[in-house]
């Protein structure tokens, strides 16, 4: 009552004292309101932040088979750090914590080339953030960039997106509205970087020259063996249509059962639980109708329509000729089913990226097998003429008579460029036109040189791509080593196996050879049987194939015998420049090394790269790179390491532990096989 009168009555105008009571119900009001949303925000603050890699976190993106192999060999090299509900002071510092241990934890279990290079910080199921956390997510963003980690936000509520923009959070990284987005940025970055790896590798000639060539035999693969996970889009085009689409059209609505594949641009799936996911180069969409359709798959299918996000190129395959392939070409039908089947597991909700599972080097499978016996003497000449199948002919006539123009005999060069540069993006390959005009430019497929190609001149071009000649002297041998193979079970199918147990028994390196290839491209016809015609052409491959991994060999040991050289020749200037120097005494030679080691990763100077170690062996290891690519380290071990096949074990160093607590020595290296292998699956 005291307060009441003293200091409402007397103080306050008579005009506002009435007021005063509903005054202080509000206020009370929401003093007690505010503490409500507090309990109700503290008993919903964040859990403990989870930390998931990239081989389980996959983007709703469609890409092809080799851009989703290649993402799974750098699975390893992006995290998501998932955090929920409301967070506050508390709950980011323990997220901060637990982040540097995460990536203590990396220094002392990774070498460098295989740590995270992107982080997402999934915040898209946060409500809010308390004041006081948001000084933590500075620290958050200061340690990685130390890390050299490249930061990327995922926020979807609109009030964190304004205050971490007003707080300055998005200088320096990168932000989306959802972590698909988040998750599509860094596969593509990703992607990008393998490509730019890959290049490094082609200052030989030889091996630029192999690495096209690869290119062009993955565009003309003929093969629809079922266990492959993919096969040209050639076959299909006989059965399908080409349409262009602007950016912004739509189609695949209604009732429409057409198959598309994207040839080139983008265009975004919508699906009908109002979900929608984009679609890459070299990937179908509006399979669900046409699975549905033939049984393959049960209820409604999930596509509802779909719109060209980009300028876009796309191939049409309607519901009559999907049905008409499966009875005319029954192996190409199954094929494009399984991968129309296969497609629709690998795009599902949750999906995740099955990681390349090491080599079993215990077999010696990464030492040298030198061809012998018939196959050692096929080497010696080739005045005998091995031809394609009558299978073989057959279906590169179909991919012929699909890009000459209505009414023409001949293709101008500009358009099978075009047709090449265009089935090459859809496999995976980011070669330009201009690269691609290049390369059919150089490989002398226009004969006469008239400016257009003939089907004479294609399929010529296409028999040398693929065989090789061999001494007219063995054929007689290899006439008889096949009737003996067969004679073994005359009533059995000269099948895969059958034949390949034949080609090593002649003396081939199995291990070199993609014997899977070769198989599916010489049995065109698909009936499990290989005649002595089609193990003849076979025997051209093969020899193709040998001269190729020879031509390997040799630039893989040139690269080994440049990387001596350049060690030599660093030593010796590194010998010139320490003879010029004062002889440091201990206590400065102690502090040179701990920012030598804690330099590791950027480029070292001549001292540095002359004391690295002196492999002699018969793989290539990150210095050896380093010396004659004249490259970074941190980019040599990360080739290194996407090459690599074998499971390497990772040793502590105790004294670089003692000087920085960091580092490690990764024994990760490169045979020739690797390197072959390299070549054939990057290309």
């Amino acid at each position: 009552n005291f307060i009441w009168e003293f200091f409402v009555l007397q103080n306050l105008p008579k005009d506002i004292q009435p007021m005063v009571p509903g005054l202080l119900v509000v206020f009370v009001l929401g003093i007690v309101l505010s503490t409500f949303e507090f309990m109700f925000a503290f008993m919903h603050k964040a859990k403990d932040p989870s930390i998931r890699c990239g081989d389980v976190c996959c983007s709703s993106a469609v890409r092809s088979d080799k851009h989703d192999s290649q993402l799974a060999v750098m699975a390893g090299w992006f995290q998501v750090f998932k955090v929920d509900s409301f967070v506050f002071f508390g709950t980011a510092n323990t997220l901060y914590q637990q982040l540097k241990a995460h990536l203590a934890k990396q220094k002392v279990t990774l070498p460098k080339a295989e740590r995270t290079k992107y982080l997402i910080f999934d915040l898209s199921e946060v409500t809010g953030i308390d004041s006081s956390a948001r000084d933590v997510f500075y620290k958050v963003h200061r340690l990685l960039k130390s890390e050299g980690i490249n930061l990327v936000w995922a926020i979807t509520n609109p009030k964190v997106g304004e205050a971490f923009e007003d707080q300055g959070l998005y200088v320096g990284a990168i932000h989306f509205d959802s972590l698909d987005l988040a998750l599509r940025h860094v596969e593509d970055e990703l992607l990008r970087k393998a490509h730019h790896l890959s290049e490094k590798w082609l200052v030989n000639q030889t091996v630029r020259d192999i690495f096209q060539r690869q290119v062009l035999v993955n565009v003309f693969n003929i093969s629809v063996r079922a266990e492959e996970k993919s096969f040209a889009s050639s076959r299909l085009r006989p059965w399908s249509k080409i349409i262009t689409l602007s950016s912004g059209e739509e189609l695949c609505g209604g009732d429409d059962d057409n198959l598309y594949l994207l040839y080139s641009g983008e265009v975004q799936v919508q699906e009908r639980d109002g979900s929608h996911f984009d679609c890459f180069t070299g990937s179908f969409f509006n399979l669900d109708h046409v699975l549905v359709s033939v049984g393959a798959l049960a209820g409604l299918p999930a596509t509802i329509g779909a719109v060209a996000t980009k300028d876009s190129t796309v191939l049409v395959v309607s519901r009559k000729n999907f049905l008409l392939m499966q009875k005319q070409d029954s192996a190409l039908g199954q094929k494009l089913l399984l991968t129309l089947l296969a497609q629709k597991e690998a795009n599902r909700p949750g999906r995740t990226r099955t990681r390349v599972p090491y080599r079993d080097s215990s077999d010696g499978s990464d030492e040298p097998v030198p061809i012998h016996g018939v196959a050692r003497r096929l080497l010696a000449g080739d005045d005998y003429k091995i031809s394609l199948t009558d299978a073989q002919v057959e279906r590169f006539s179909d991919v012929f008579d699909l890009i000459v123009a209505p009414g023409e005999t001949e293709i101008p060069m500009d358009d099978f460029s075009s047709f090449v540069s265009m089935e090459a993006r859809l496999l995976g390959s980011a070669l330009s036109h201009e690269e691609f005009m290049e390369l059919i430019d150089k490989s002398g497929i226009d004969e006469d040189g008239d400016g257009s190609l003939s089907k004479e001149e294609f399929l010529t071009f296409l028999r040398g791509l693929f065989l090789a000649d061999i001494p007219s002297k063995e054929v007689e041998s290899l006439r008889q080593a096949y009737d003996e193979a067969v004679a073994v079970d005359p009533d059995a199918l000269m099948d895969e196996v059958r034949v390949e147990a034949l080609f090593k028994e002649l003396g081939f390196d199995m291990k070199s050879s993609n014997i899977g290839d070769i198989i599916g491209a010489i049995d065109a016809d698909n009936d499990g049987d290989v005649d002595y015609d089609e193990f003849l052409t076979g025997i051209g491959m093969m020899k193709k194939q040998t001269i190729l991994s020879k031509q390997l060999d040799t630039a893989f040991s040139n690269y080994m015998n440049q990387s001596k050289a350049a060690k030599r020749e660093l030593k010796r200037r590194s010998t010139v420049e320490s003879d010029s120097q004062t002889v440091p005494n201990r206590r400065s030679l102690l502090t040179l090394n701990k920012k030598a080691f804690h330099s590791m990763g950027k480029p070292r100077n001549i001292m540095e790269q002359a004391n690295l170690e002196d492999e002699e062996g018969v793989e290539l290891t990150a210095s050896d790179l380093m010396a004659f690519l004249n490259i970074k380290r941190d980019e040599a071990e990360e080739m290194v390491f996407l090459a690599d096949q074998d499971e390497v074990e990772v040793d502590r160093i105790d004294a670089v532990l003692e000087l920085t607590g960091t580092n490690l020595n990764c024994h990760r290296s490169i045979d020739r096989v690797e390197f072959q292998q390299l070549l054939r699956t990057w290309s």
